[in-house]
């Protein structure tokens, strides 16, 4: 694995983990929805779920524009 990082300019690993911060950011947005809903004892959507689906997209799509990958974008 080490050696995947190494052939990889500082740039690209930087992209990178913007892109992996992005994704673990949108997914976490599930978790906090069904910890809120289990508190509430009913489905509930706070407002905390929407920044996350912001910011995490925000971050998949500079990623996405990076790599120039229109399926993603």
């Amino acid at each position: 694995m080490i050696n995947f990082f190494s052939s990889l300019t500082e740039i690209e690993v930087f992209f990178l983990i913007i892109g992996f911060l992005g994704q673990g950011i949108f997914a976490s947005r599930f978790v906090v929805q069904w910890i809120h809903s289990e508190k509430k004892g009913e489905s509930f959507i706070p407002i905390i779920f929407w920044y996350l689906s912001i910011f995490g997209g925000i971050g998949l799509l500079i990623y996405a524009i990076y790599r120039k990958d229109p399926v993603i974008i």
